[in-house]
């Protein structure tokens, strides 16, 4: 990480020099590897404003966001505004300007609204990814504080794409507790099965109690103690199988992934049906099913490890 100081701050009234778009600073939003972000306004307008120290950075950030917007219906990220230069202390500086999106981040708003949504959310999540590989991008530094659930319509946004790479590059940042390389996994090359192992991650970490975590990754990170968390969480139990698949590297795109999650959250929420009713079949035949998934679970289990 950059310190503070290596980012030149932005003035409280500025204008673009090409653009002549005129900015007013509200306040600093964060700070990340590559740039810092503010909350501003133009036209009266909320946009949130970032600036680094490398052009090229921002630049790479500006194209995946300009190739990403064009898919229909389906929203990634925040809208991008505006790409221009100002001058700070007589030097040119490269910013952007993107939609302010209000929200929470995602580990709040599933502490506030519960666990049990999670996998849905994941599911959301798979979606942008699914679209941003497609476009050649692979997310990189995937973690609760860079998603957010918006305040209007409750859909997950990535936001802070300082970490965005090119497919088949190194990863160009990255948050160990949620990295391959951080778990032993594999390596940081950029691709897809790299985002959804973090997804994998991200899915446990939100759904295991904080002591839980805590108890499992005191001694040190390793898929085996992924693993292990997830057969002692009984809400986490239902979503093994994508769980597992996704830390061994086996899903080669998101929609794979979403595919299966999307049978799991299916399947859980039919077997909660049926233990509602109380149905004497139903129970016979979750038992099975639960049998069923142990024995598989259990085999792609020996076999791996």
């Amino acid at each position: 990480m950059y310190s503070k100081s290596a980012f030149p701050p932005l003035p409280r009234e500025f204008s673009g020099r090409w653009n002549h778009k005129r900015y007013s600073v509200i306040r600093p939003l964060g700070q990340g590897a590559n740039g810092a972000v503010y909350l501003a306004t133009q036209a009266g307008r909320k946009l949130a404003v970032k600036i680094g120290t490398d052009p090229l950075d921002l630049l790479m950030e500006v194209n995946m966001l300009k190739s990403v917007q064009q898919v229909r219906d389906v929203k990634i990220g925040p809208l991008l505004c505006d790409v221009d230069d100002l001058l700070i202390d007589g030097k040119p500086c490269t910013f952007y300007s993107m939609e302010y999106l209000e929200g929470e981040r995602l580990d709040r708003y599933a502490g506030r609204v519960g666990r049990e949504w999670v996998p849905v959310l994941a599911v959301q999540l798979l979606t942008r990814l699914e679209i941003l590989h497609a476009q050649g991008w692979v997310f990189g530094d995937l973690k609760p504080e860079n998603v957010i659930v918006t305040h209007g319509d409750k859909q997950v946004r990535l936001v802070d794409f300082g970490g965005v790479t090119k497919k088949g590059n190194a990863v160009r940042q990255f948050t160990e507790e949620y990295d391959r390389g951080g778990w032993q996994a594999g390596d940081r090359r950029a691709e897809a099965s790299y985002d959804l192992f973090s997804l994998a991650v991200i899915t446990i970490r939100l759904m295991t109690p904080d002591e839980q975590w805590k108890k499992f990754t005191r001694e040190g990170r390793t898929v085996a103690r992924l693993c292990d968390i997830i057969r002692e969480n009984d809400g986490l139990y239902p979503y093994r199988m994508p769980l597992l698949k996704a830390l061994q590297g086996i899903y080669k795109d998101a929609a794979a992934m979403k595919r299966d999650m999307v049978t799991a959250i299916r399947l859980r929420s039919s077997s909660g049906r049926k233990k509602e009713r109380g149905s004497a079949a139903g129970m016979v035949l979750g038992g099975l099913f639960v049998a069923s998934l142990l024995t598989l679970a259990g085999t792609l289990y020996c076999f791996w490890f």
